[in-house]
């Protein structure tokens, strides 16, 4: 009797032991997960090497690292550096972030601005090739929507569903470039995932059949994302090059001339769009309900 009484003692102190630890796993485990808001704030923190405070209430987001370094010279802000870099310009409370290429780029960039405090709109300023055969190299568009043509906006909206941009943003980016001069473009992109389609003729006939306008790597996906978050975006988009053309693809000369003749530009524009939305953003917020 002695010995069972024994065996079931420790029996049950082994189990009442083993609960024990258990719960304070559970318990330490609890504190050291990273919440969503938490660990994506830390990818943005992470990817920019920025302190998330220092980020402006107005975003332009660009795929090239010379615009951020125009940008900087030009506002003075602060720059950081990581996967991505940024300028941070207070005195404008306007960031210009630099992404790389590419959808899946795209879609962490807006997925991680998304959870930031005091973001108020995001403009994009890119480069797009041209399909339709009236535009020209330096022009400028101002998409009304984009093809899901790639893969990263499917995990943020179903496939039937459009990617646009914010018309009350898209107001502010068309005003801006006639301001300038210039006669914007308006249409439909194609988004791609593809490099070097030019030389697919099946897929070419398809963009000439649908009267796209100019065909890109992260349009719809910014403006899907852009939507599922409701984050107000807009864009400018650059014809850098005429790709079904003769000789229109761009090569390493035409792409250093499209900085040097057009660059400081749609800065420019993107900075007139900027000031005036901040003048006007509590009208503009107020028509955004509509929106979303």
């Amino acid at each position: 009797m002695t010995f069972q009484f024994l065996s079931a003692t420790v029996k049950n102190w082994h189990i009442l032991c083993f609960y024990i630890i258990s719960l304070r796993m559970r318990k330490e485990g609890n504190i050291l997960r990273l919440k969503e808001h938490d660990y994506i704030r830390q990818t943005l923190e992470r990817y920019t090497n920025s302190p998330l405070e220092q980020f402006c209430g107005f975003l332009l987001i660009t795929n090239f690292k010379q615009y951020v370094e125009a940008f900087e010279c030009r506002t003075h802000g602060e720059y950081h550096e990581g996967n991505f870099s940024i300028v941070n310009a207070p005195e404008i409370n306007c960031s210009m972030i630099e992404f790389g290429i590419g959808s899946p780029q795209a879609a962490l960039l807006i997925n991680c601005l998304a959870f930031l405090d005091n973001l108020k709109a995001v403009l994009m300023l890119g480069m797009c090739g041209g399909i339709e055969d009236t535009l020209e190299i330096g022009d400028l568009i101002v998409p009304s929507a984009a093809i899901r043509g790639e893969g990263a906006s499917r995990h943020y909206l179903p496939p039937e569903f459009p990617a646009i941009p914010s018309s009350s943003v898209n107001s502010f980016c068309i005003g801006a470039v006639k301001k300038m001069g210039f006669t914007p473009r308006c249409g439909i992109m194609y988004t791609t995932d593809r490099r070097l389609w030019e030389f697919d003729d099946t897929f070419v006939r398809y963009l000439r059949k649908q009267r796209i306008l100019a065909i890109d790597m992260e349009l719809a996906t910014l403006f899907s994302v852009a939507y599922a978050y409701e984050i107000p975006i807009g864009s400018v988009m650059l014809v850098s090059d005429m790709p079904l053309r003769r000789n229109g693809i761009k090569d390493k000369k035409m792409h250093n001339e499209n900085f040097e003749r057009y660059m400081e530009i749609h800065i420019d524009i993107a900075l007139d769009a900027v000031e005036h939305l901040k003048v006007s953003w509590e009208q503009v917020e107020k028509r955004l309900y509509s929106e979303w």
